[in-house]
């Protein structure tokens, strides 16, 4: 498995459960997570202020969901996002910084091969 550089990851998902989750596992792919938000608002916030390399956000949350807050985002960064949703993707979801788009459960594989792939984008 080929070990990309390590990235500073904002992590968005109104879950708690699936923040602890990506929280827990992301270090041990061995990247930095430098945010946790639970809405979109959250998301662009943290997306300003740490200035990541990378996003993994769910769609549906509350308040500005995930696909608002990449468009958001797109206006001052070009910050490439994984998207991780219960739903399937569809047309509503094309936006040329959502590089990969996971549907939940997702495995340590899919999220580390995702990460990846997200780096040489």
């Amino acid at each position: 498995m080929a070990m990309t550089r390590s990235l500073r990851i904002v992590v968005a998902d109104d879950e708690v459960d699936i923040r602890d989750y990506l929280e827990t596992l992301l270090p041990r792919l061995g990247h930095e997570v430098v945010g946790l938000a639970e809405n979109g608002h959250q998301l662009v916030e943290l997306c300003e202020s740490e200035h990541p390399n990378l996003v993994i956000t769910d769609v549906t949350m509350p308040g500005m969901n995930g696909l608002e807050a990449i468009q958001r985002m797109a206006q001052t960064q070009d910050i490439p996002v994984i998207i991780i949703s219960a739903h399937q993707r569809d047309d509503s979801t094309e936006n040329p910084l959502i590089v990969e788009y996971l549907l939940k459960p997702v495995s340590m594989t899919e999220l580390s091969d995702a990460i990846d792939r997200a780096a040489l984008s």
